[in-house]
């Protein structure tokens, strides 16, 4: 029953969730400020990193868990990371502690594996010589290069020990 109501549904759910959590914890400017790392690095990376993965590698294969499609690729599940890239450069510019910052470096890929796990598990995601590890290892390889950008860029703190 729960696979039925959620078919197609997933990635504006998904979409939805990232942008209540974006404008709950980010404030306007600050939105503003990390728009254009949200659209490289969130939507523009998602969309390679989906045609790459599914349409060329056949890593991955989703099923029914966008009601936009385009070329196989699943529009709102795709622009749902804009608004979570957003997120994820606010926090890792608001928090000034090693531990924080730590703490949300990987708990943004732990995160992804979670959302992967339960769309595998709806069978609405299936890996073909793919599993978790890899989703962590990717996820936490892309948030390190944003990161990167995000240091290149002078936008991190000095960290304080703690």
């Amino acid at each position: 029953m729960i696979k039925l109501i959620l078919e197609n549904l997933v990635g504006g759910l998904i979409l939805l969730l990232s942008l209540f959590f974006m404008f709950l914890v980010v404030p306007e400017q600050k939105i503003r400020e990390f728009f254009n790392i949200g659209l490289v690095g969130g939507l523009v990376l998602a969309l390679i990193l989906v045609y790459l993965m599914q349409n060329m590698f056949g890593f991955w294969n989703f099923h029914n868990v966008d009601i936009i499609v385009i070329g196989d690729i699943p529009l709102l599940l795709s622009v749902a990371w804009l608004p979570i890239i957003i997120i994820f450069s606010y926090l890792v510019v608001k928090f000034k502690t090693i531990p924080a910052f730590l703490s949300i470096i990987l708990s943004f890929p732990l995160a992804a594996v979670v959302v992967h796990y339960f769309l595998i598990d709806y069978g609405l995601l299936s890996y073909t010589n793919w599993n978790l590890l890899y989703t962590f290892l990717a996820s936490l390889l892309i948030h390190l290069g944003i990161t990167y950008y995000i240091y290149r860029t002078n936008r991190l703190p000095s960290f304080n020990q703690g």
